[in-house]
């Protein structure tokens, strides 16, 4: 009796698992309503717009324990899932440390994403938007910067 009971536990735990996985969609649009605020926090990037002048971007957060997490790009309609190598969405299940990562491979200009966190029928979604820059803009900015500097030295 207690081996069904271990038996039945184990296979509970592993379809509880599957079904953190299954439940994200493939899609979502660009005005999902969040049921929740506090399962997750981006920490990168800092704000809703940034700009990087590296072809790659880490995305790192942190969560609740067991919030299932999944990373989706704008296509200039609706976000679609992130999928890996094998064509499977790409989802992160938060664990113990209450951290998660992602990095994202950047395109020229604007690019637009969003991170959605799922627990206990609870959903959030986090959006943002990643300007990679040519390297020959921000050279620009900083000469200027270098320039704008140079103009008051000795003033102060």
């Amino acid at each position: 009796m207690k081996y069904i009971g271990a038996l039945l536990a184990a296979i509970m735990v592993m379809l509880s698992g599957l079904s953190v996985f299954a439940a994200h969609p493939a899609t979502i649009g660009a005005e999902e309503v969040s049921t929740a605020s506090d399962l997750i926090v981006v920490k990168k990037p800092e704000t809703n717009n940034s700009a990087t002048t590296k072809t790659t971007y880490g995305v790192t957060g942190t969560g609740k324990n067991g919030v299932s997490v999944a990373y989706y790009r704008y296509d200039g309609s609706t976000y679609n899932a992130i999928l890996n190598s094998d064509g499977a969405p790409v989802q992160t299940k938060i664990g113990a440390a209450k951290v998660f990562y992602k990095q994202m491979s950047l395109t020229e200009g604007h690019n637009k994403f969003a991170v959605r966190a799922e627990y206990n029928g609870l959903s959030q979604v986090v959006y943002f938007d990643i300007n990679l820059l040519k390297r020959e803009v921000l050279d620009n900015v900083n000469s200027f910067t270098y320039d704008v500097q140079s103009i008051f030295t000795g003033w102060i």
